[in-house]
């Protein structure tokens, strides 16, 4: 398996929606396409999780552009899907779930309590 990007540190506040790797016991994003058939996993929850992410960074999904800038970047994400799937990488079952995953950051932001 290639490197890891998840955070090494548990974050500060509600762990709600925040999932730990067995593997590696990094924070990693709630995989909605596996846990959807019991419920675990909200709109809200996979929102909570980018959220989480661009916090870290000092940035917010609340501010448009940032919003915008996420929604392009997993789209694009979502491309290099279907071109790893178009050259035989990835086969038709990876990539949809790959592409449901991408489908769901793009979403995020819809999801992603507004403060004013």
């Amino acid at each position: 398996m290639g490197p890891s990007l998840a955070a090494r540190n548990e974050p500060s506040g509600d762990p709600r929606g925040v999932i730990r790797s067995a593997a590696t016991d990094n924070t990693v994003v709630p995989l909605r396409p596996t846990l959807a058939s019991d419920g675990s996993t909200t709109d809200h929850q996979v929102a909570a999780w980018w959220e989480m992410m661009f916090s870290r960074m000092g940035h917010t999904l609340t501010d448009l552009p940032t919003a915008e800038a996420h929604r392009i970047t997993a789209a694009a994400f979502g491309l290099l899907i279907d071109g790893a799937r178009a050259s035989g990488i990835l086969d038709d079952f990876q990539a949809g779930y790959l592409s449901g995953m991408a489908v769901e950051a793009i979403r995020a932001p819809d999801f992603v309590p507004r403060t004013n």
